[in-house]
């Protein structure tokens, strides 16, 4: 498949200064004198992205997402490296960015068409359309500056996605938009990507990287931590954001010796998993599918009840630990998830060494397809115990064919209202 974006080796420095004059007294001794410390947003990226993809990148906060996106977009020149594209792009990046917020939505909009090589003729006949999926009304003939953020973000959405690039670099800023409008962004992103359309996006939205990209790369501190499938990128990722919680939290005891173990608990075989993570404070020990006459269960009959019976060990004392799972389909998307919190039915404090078994008990209406379990052990806060991914793994069947994720168990009535069609009679709203 042609490559689309091609990045290679891209570093980006800023100098910083602790004050104004000492950028001047650099710059009067010629370089001799060096007022500044070097800060570099990125250091040596590298990835190509493949025509009519739909490329994820995630990251904390100051990763260099944006510098990155600016980068490609061509608004930003990088210290090292270069990038390669094929085809016109069309970047809607952070909030107020390419807009003139003294100029009307109207004006912008042609101001944008034409850095994109659009003639004033063409933008006239994309007008309409703009006009339509913004729906901001009389607005788009105020200035920009009078508008709300989620004004602003649907009338820069609306001018990007009419101009049908080739490539189309969005950096979150679907996030201001309200549910109704984030919606039909979604619906339009799936369009494009089955049009071909090549997409660069970027959100904190991990249900997102998910249901629209088909690779995903994680950016920290201005490097590369890994580039894939998003289910793998965003195990990573979610492995990231915990740390940095666990590091915010108050510094943790060290964990007690362990005591009080049974034989069979010592004896408990190492579960399998795809991914792992936590502090250690508690240990998942296992997990079982089981169906409602306590059988261990892997095929799985849509609508059955289920139970999920997960034993844990303490390592460490907890004053309110929640336990919990999430089930996934194949893609990784997020179909449902639970705790002893949201239940309730709290655990209560915990001691070194004690073992506890939690049961949850739910009924699996849901469409035939492969499924995951994540089970996770963590504090009332949510720092991380451990949290093992994949780490159960069924195959619902059913005897109704159906589309989509869930079974809603619908059912359908007909009725024949009269014969020949040409002798059918309307009835009355309420008859």
């Amino acid at each position: 498949m042609a490559v689309a974006i091609c990045v290679e080796g891209i570093s980006k420095q800023y100098r910083i200064y602790r004050q104004p004059a000492d950028r001047l007294k650099e710059m009067m001794s010629r370089g001799r004198w060096k007022t500044h410390r070097e800060f570099w947003a990125l250091r040596d990226v590298s990835f190509e992205v493949e025509q009519g993809t739909t490329f994820g990148i995630v990251g904390p906060n100051g990763s260099g997402k944006s510098t990155l996106l600016q980068i490609i977009a061509g608004t930003l020149e990088p210290t090292h490296g270069s990038v390669r594209h094929a085809g016109r792009i069309a970047a809607l990046l952070e909030l107020g960015a390419g807009f003139n917020a003294e100029f009307t939505g109207v004006e912008n909009v042609f101001m944008n068409a034409s850095l994109m090589g659009f003639s004033h003729a063409e933008t006239e006949a994309m007008l309409p359309e703009i006009e339509r999926f913004a729906e901001i009304g009389d607005f788009i003939y105020q200035p920009v500056k009078t508008y709300s953020s989620g004004m602003y973000v649907r009338l820069a959405f609306a001018t990007a996605i009419t101009a049908m690039p080739q490539i189309l670099i969005v950096d979150e800023a679907l996030a201001v938009g309200d549910a109704v409008f984030q919606h039909r962004c979604t619906r339009r992103l799936k369009e494009m990507q089955e049009s071909g359309m090549t997409i660069l996006f970027v959100s904190h939205d991990p249900g997102a990287i998910r249901a629209l990209c088909s690779r995903a790369l994680l950016l920290h501190s201005g490097r590369m931590e890994g580039i894939g499938k998003p289910a793998d990128v965003l195990n990573r990722y979610q492995k990231l954001i915990m740390a940095r919680e666990e590091a915010y939290e108050a510094e943790r005891p060290a964990p007690e010796e362990e005591t009080g173990i049974s034989a069979a608990d010592e004896n408990e075989p190492a579960p399998a998993y795809a991914y792992r993570h936590g502090d250690g404070s508690a240990q998942i020990l296992r997990a079982e599918l089981l169906n409602a006459a306590y059988h261990p269960i892997e095929l799985v009959e849509s609508g059955e009840p289920l139970l999920l019976r997960v034993r844990v060990r303490f390592n460490a004392a907890a004053e309110a630990p929640v336990c919990g799972f999430l089930l996934r389909n194949r893609h990784g998307i997020h179909l449902y998830g639970t705790n002893t919190e949201l239940q309730p039915a709290d655990i209560g404090p915990t001691q070194p060494g004690q073992v506890i078994e939690v049961t949850f008990a739910f009924n699996c209406w849901l469409a035939p397809d492969t499924y995951s379990v994540t089970v996770a052990i963590h504090s009332s806060e949510g720092v991380s115990f451990d949290w093992v991914d994949g780490l159960l793994f069924s195959r619902v069947m059913s005897t109704v064919p159906m589309e989509g994720v869930a079974n809603l168990n619908a059912t359908a009535i007909t009725r024949r209202i009269g014969g020949r069609a040409s002798e059918l009679k309307s009835e009355p709203v309420g008859a």
